[in-house]
């Protein structure tokens, strides 16, 4: 099933955090990592029910799944949504992995164009 993938604002705020972090600290790493992380999220197009479900999803009684993107200690953790009637990927946040659990309000459904 193909999917369309979009970002929640709360997944592009959190992407020009991290983006902001790596390029302060290497430069020339940060377009390369931007481009590394779209990728990931875009390979949800032709997968999108790849990720478990990520440890939020019972609280938030929804199914959000986690998908992992950069190396074991440095790994950020892709929470998402897929809505299978609209064939739509919904990219909630993007976390680093040792970064506490997000409260299930901050995982609450938001409208998207």
């Amino acid at each position: 099933m193909a999917c369309q993938v979009v970002l929640a604002d709360s997944a592009k705020e959190d992407a020009n955090q991290i983006y902001d972090w790596v390029v302060e600290r290497a430069p020339v790493r940060g377009a390369e990592w931007l481009d590394m992380l779209m990728d990931r999220l875009y390979s949800l197009e032709q997968m999108p029910h790849r990720g478990p479900l990520a440890r939020e999803a019972a609280a938030a009684k929804r199914e959000i799944r986690c998908l992992l993107f950069g190396k074991r200690g440095r790994a950020y953790r892709i929470l998402y949504e897929v809505d299978e009637r609209r064939r739509t990927v919904c990219i909630r946040h993007i976390r680093h992995g040792a970064v506490q659990d997000i409260d299930p309000e901050g995982l609450s459904p938001q409208v998207f164009r």
